[in-house]
Parts: C-alpha cells; structure tokens; sequence
C-alpha cells in the first residue's frame, strides 16, 4: 500500500524552494503551446457551481455598487474565470502566458457571446465584463481598492507569498476577500491515491494546511471542502497527466517511463475500458479570508 500524504503544517508554504517554484511554474507561463493549452483547457476539471457560488457570496457586504468585480490570479485559460462570468461578476483575469490568454479569450466569446457596445457584428471579442492582464499575480497593474475579491484557483503555490500579498493588500477594497480553491484528486480513495502517484501529481490535498498569509493583514480562513466525482475516460487521464507541470518540466526518458506506468495501472491493473467513462473523485478546497483594515488589533 503506498504511503499516504503525508501532513503538511498551518501556513508552510507548498513549494518552499524559490528557484523549483520558478523552474516548475515556467512550464506553465514561458513554455505553454497553444495546442497544450487547449488540451489543459479541455481536460482540467472545472469547479463546483456551490464554491464558486460560496466564493461570491462571501464578497457580502463589502462589495461595490453593481456586479462583484474579481481578480482571478493566475487565471489560466480561464476555467473559474468563466464560472465568475456566468454568475455576472466582472472579472480581472491575470495570467502571464500568452497561449493560456489566447484560449481564455476565446473560450469567453463561446461561453459569454456578449457584444461590447464599439463592437461590429461578425467580431469577437471577450465579454466587457472581462479584462485580460498579460502579467504577474505579483505586479497586476490594477488600480488600488479596485476589487471586491481576489481569488487563486490551482495557483497560489506559484507565487512569490511576501510580494502577492502585498499586491492583494493593494488592489482589495477594505473588508474585501482573498480566496483560494483547488481541486485535488482524492487521495483519500486508495485507487486514486495510487494514481497520484504514477501521475506524479504534487498538489494532493494535505490535511491542516492552509496558504501562509501575514495574519496582520487578513483575518483566519474559513476553509469548506466538497468531495464529487468527475466522469472521465482512460484516455482523458492520460491527457489529464500530461498537464500537470511536473510532466510538462520532465524529459523525454521520465515521460516514457510515466506513460507506461500509467498504461499498465489502467490497462492492466484496473481493467478500465477503452472510451468508457469512470467516475473519478476529486475534493475541491477553499479558504476564504477578508482583508483586515489597517490598524485593526489582531485577536
């Protein structure tokens, strides 16, 4: 039986090595094909219509007047992005990788056919309600008290966490809310758990952990969980592993060793049917916080 993952403690960061962090998340920004970001657009998993709901709600009363504008840091090809378009959010999507940009945009337009008011007939453009920022979670570019939510879906662990503080601080209204989501493959069902490990998927799920923030700027977090199940076929594993950035930052002779692993643990051990769907089980987290108001006592 292979070991469990193992503890992680409150507030440890989950890549504490600087220059893995960059090495890794490389992958993702500096290297990213538009082919391979589609493939990662299609086969990522999408999140919880009731988290992404509990992430707008907890805005509350600190939103501004109208629609709950967003920062979506680390935006990708936008997967949460167009959950907060379709619930009528404004939405900031900051992603540094121009091909990830390139599906957001035009996965916006399908998702969200709306027509800026300058628009012509026969273009396509984002919604209006979407502004794309080519940059970094670290230095967005966007105005001070601009925001009624900051949030990181599958990228916290990217960023530099002194320097994304600092520019959450800057771009939340007082009292707004940084959240945090992922999903995880549930590890805690031993058949995925083992597949984690073939997949040399890094982001499982670590009981107790939290993101480390300065607890002088945002209040503790209040953490929800929701175990579902995901319907995908063997060959969307397959493609589901080779988005992960630990394949995208491996060479060839890891990938080929990772292949065939990952073709006799579904072929051969599970029995899985080609073309047929399983149910795979994923646990989705998220930590909400708001931020404090400067003076605030820290209780």
């Amino acid at each position: 039986m292979p070991s469990r993952p193992k503890p992680r403690p409150a507030q440890q960061a989950l890549i504490s090595d600087p220059e893995r962090r960059r090495r890794l998340g490389a992958s993702f920004a500096d290297d990213t094909s538009l082919e391979e970001a589609r493939r990662y657009d299609a086969v990522r998993p999408r999140y919880p219509d009731e988290m992404v709901d509990q992430l707008l709600r907890a805005a509350g009363s600190c939103a501004s007047v109208g629609p709950p504008v967003v920062a979506d840091l680390g935006a990708g090809t936008g997967i949460l992005t167009r959950a907060l378009l379709a619930r009528g959010a404004s939405v900031h999507a900051v992603e540094p990788s121009a091909a990830m940009t390139e599906v957001m945009c035009a996965r916006s337009v399908e998702q969200n056919p709306e027509q800026n008011p300058e628009q012509s007939p026969g273009q396509t453009r984002p919604p209006h309600r979407l502004q794309v920022h080519r940059t970094t979670a670290e230095a967005t570019g966007l105005q001070q008290a601009s925001c009624d939510v900051v949030v990181a879906a599958q990228a916290w662990h990217w960023f530099d966490d002194a320097l994304v503080q600092d520019e959450v601080r800057r771009i939340l209204r007082p009292q707004g809310v940084l959240g945090v989501v992922a999903n995880y493959l549930d590890t805690s069902v031993p058949w995925v758990h083992r597949l984690t490990r073939i997949m040399r998927a890094g982001d499982v799920y670590r009981p107790g952990w939290t993101p480390p923030v300065d607890p002088a700027r945002f209040i503790a977090w209040d953490t929800t969980q929701t175990r579902w199940e995901r319907q995908i076929t063997p060959e969307q594993i397959r493609e589901l592993s080779t988005t992960l950035s630990s394949w995208l930052s491996a060479e060839e002779p890891a990938r080929a060793r990772r292949r065939a692993n990952l073709d006799w643990y579904l072929d051969e051990h599970l029995e899985l049917t080609p073309g047929e769907p399983v149910a795979l089980p994923y646990l989705t987290v998220l930590h909400t916080s708001v931020s404090r108001v400067p003076g605030a006592p820290v209780s």
